[in-house]
This record gives C-alpha cells, structure tokens and sequence, in this order.
C-alpha cells in the first residue's frame, strides 16, 4: 500500500467500521466508504472531509512545467483540497489524496522562509495553483503568516481561492504594490454552486471577496473559470455573472473551460460518477462527445470542441468592451488568445526581485517578469532550490 492510504484512518469518519484500504471505483479512490461518501453528500450537502499531516520532502517552491508559469514560483500548501469541487484538478495530480480527504503539508510554511531568506533572487510566488490557501481554518493562518513574510520581505505574491478572504491578509498588504487577489467563481446561483463546488463558500462570500479587495486597492481579478458544459456555461449565467463583476469593478476577468488531464483517467471518471449521483446522467455522453469524439488535447488536458466554446468565452469579452470599463480580458487553456483585451491572461505581471546592497529585496529593472521570453536569464543559477 502506498504512502497516501497509510495516512488515510483505519475507519470510516462517516459510519466509524473499519476501512479496507484502498477504497476505489475504477482509478478513483475515496477515504470513506463509498456509500457513506455520497450518502452524507446527500443528506447534509456537504462531503465529508478528514484531514492528515504530510511531511513534504521536496522544495516548496517549484516552477511549474506550464510555460506560463514558468516565470514564478508555485506554493501549494496542500494535497488535495477540502472544497471537494467535482471537477477538482488536484485529484487528478500525482500523488492525489483521495476524496474525502487532504493533506497539509507540515514544515511548508518555515521552509519557505528559510529558502527565501537564503535567496539572492526571487520569482513571484503563486499561492496556489492547485490546492485553495483559504480551504480551511489552518491553511488560511498559514496563508496569512505567509502574507505578512512576503510584504515584510518585498516579495511578489498573489492568491487564488474560493474561500473568505480574511480582513487581516488586506491590512497586511495594504498599499503593497506586488499583491493581487484572484477568485475563482462560474456562477451566481447558490444551488448550482452546491453541486459543482460542495465545500466551497457560497457564490455570496466570492463576490464579497471582490468587493472587498478593490476596497482595499487590491489588483482584483473574476476567474470565471472553470466553466462546465451544459451546467454553468448558458448565456444567462455568464450575462449575470460577468455584468456582477463588472459592476464591482474588476481590473481583469479570466475565461476558462474545465479540461480534463490525459494522464489521470480518474479526472474524468470522478466527474461520470458525480453526474450519475446527482440524476444527472445524461451529462455523461454529452462530454463524451465534446471532449473525447469533438475535442483535442492541448498541454496535457483534453479540451472540449472549440466551436462549442468560442462563442460562450466571446461572450464574456463582449459584455467587456460594451461596458466600456478598462477592465481586460484573458483566457486560460483555451488557445484563443485572439479574444484577449490586454496582454496578459492574468492582467498583471510582477517581476522577480534581487538582493541589493542593503541585502534588501527590490524589483529587477527593465524586468517584467517574462522569462520564457528574456535574454538576461539572470535566475538561471541563483534559483536553485534545496531544502533547509
């Protein structure tokens, strides 16, 4: 048995018998039984969660394989994620936690700070690509003594979530000119929004989010992403949510359909599964069609026809430019980039930072922070990543 069921308990937090391990239907695993996974889901409309301790033994901070990630670091501060969203991207990852569970990666928080103190040059740090920093009350502590490090250092860093976003990570980054907040929301109805996201704080608590952080002065960004096929994607909910964020205000919006990876079969099976749980089967075939007999892979993700999606992510940029707001526009995953407002599918660009004189981080200059494309490649040595 691998290292991930060990730390999964001996019984089930549901029903309290015992578990035998590994718990799986076809290559998706679960950390409760089965039947008492779905049966609290649909008793309580919540999935269960347990929690564990993962010490992580490789660096903290990586630079993902995605070429557009490359010009910055990513910090997950967990496997797996209690959001529990049906068409999580964390369980599609190596090594995954089954659902029904996450774990913390113990230790992460100092050993981000020790290498960041040992640095000479520093890339903008992703917080997190994979895994929501706000999912829960431990993480979100963590995330918030993270964010008072990264002001206290002068190191660029923004977050992702679709948790609360607490008072405290804006008052510590108050004009701070390297901090920006992403939040991941698709639709505006709270129901809908239940069944895709369970765990995740309702569509209310996100827009808050919104509101809150250009408050603050914050670089505030609406990901409308992902978007699933026939469930969050009709003209409406898109007209709704879009115009919603517009009224806020948002510097910048992010299109984006789910993909899902070709290297995990349990991405998809996950989601066939979920459907069939929630009356929803005929979803099944229609992705079938629309991602595997229509679709093409790009990047490692299996991507849905184009022409289904062209016209729902034009919409949003329609309702952009007919607003006459300057807020810009970005797709992720989408290989449309013709649809942009802007350069940048994100909407910003911090730089990475050096260690000047005073042994005080300050940003490089004449650096966007673009390193698929510069020819200085100064962090070509000075980003070596070893563990304290």
């Amino acid at each position: 048995m691998s290292w991930v069921w060990r730390l999964i308990p001996e019984k089930c937090s549901v029903c309290g018998e015992k578990l035998k391990k590994p718990i799986k239907w076809g290559q998706v695993g679960f950390a409760q039984h089965r039947e008492c996974y779905f049966n609290f889901w649909k008793s309580r409309r919540r999935i269960p969660v347990i929690s564990a301790y993962r010490r992580l033994k490789s660096p903290a901070l990586k630079t993902a394989n995605m070429e557009c990630l490359k010009s910055r670091f990513s910090l997950n501060l967990s496997d797996g994620c209690p959001h529990e969203c049906a068409y999580c991207y964390a369980r599609a990852m190596w090594p995954s936690p089954p659902h029904g569970s996450y774990f913390i990666r113990s230790g992460i928080v100092d050993q981000v700070k020790s290498f960041i103190n040992r640095a000479r040059v520093v890339k903008p740090v992703y917080v997190s690509p994979v895994s929501d920093p706000l999912a829960s009350p431990e993480l979100t502590q963590m995330t918030i003594e993270l964010s008072q490090f990264f002001v206290e250092k002068r190191i660029p860093f923004y977050i992702v979530t679709k948790g609360k976003i607490p008072e405290k990570i804006f008052e510590v980054t108050q004009d701070y000119p390297f901090f920006a907040v992403q939040v991941s929301l698709t639709t505006l109805n709270e129901n809908l929004a239940n069944i895709i996201e369970p765990n995740a704080p309702p569509p209310n608590v996100r827009m808050d989010n919104l509101r809150r952080a250009k408050d603050w002065g914050v670089f505030t960004v609406l990901r409308e992403d992902p978007l699933l096929p026939y469930i969050t994607d009709s003209d409406q909910n898109i007209t709704e949510l879009s115009q919603a964020a517009l009224d806020v205000g948002v510097d910048h919006i992010i299109g984006s359909y789910v993909g899902l990876k070709i290297s995990s079969q349990s991405h998809f099976q996950y989601l066939e599964l979920w459907f069939k749980e929630n009356q929803l089967e005929e979803l099944v075939n229609k992705y079938r069609e629309l991602f595997y007999q229509r679709g093409r892979v790009f990047r490692g993700y299996r991507i849905s026809w184009e022409e289904y999606r062209y016209p729902k992510l034009k919409l949003i940029r329609d309702l952009i430019l007919e607003s006459k707001r300057k807020t810009t526009y970005g797709l992720c995953m989408e290989d449309m980039d013709q649809l942009w407002i802007g350069k940048t599918c994100e909407g910003f660009r911090f730089p990475p930072v050096k260690r000047n004189e005073e042994q005080e981080f300050t940003p490089i200059q004449g650096c966007e922070g673009n390193c698929r494309t510069c020819q200085i490649q100064c962090t070509s040595r000075t980003l070596q990543l070893k563990l304290p």
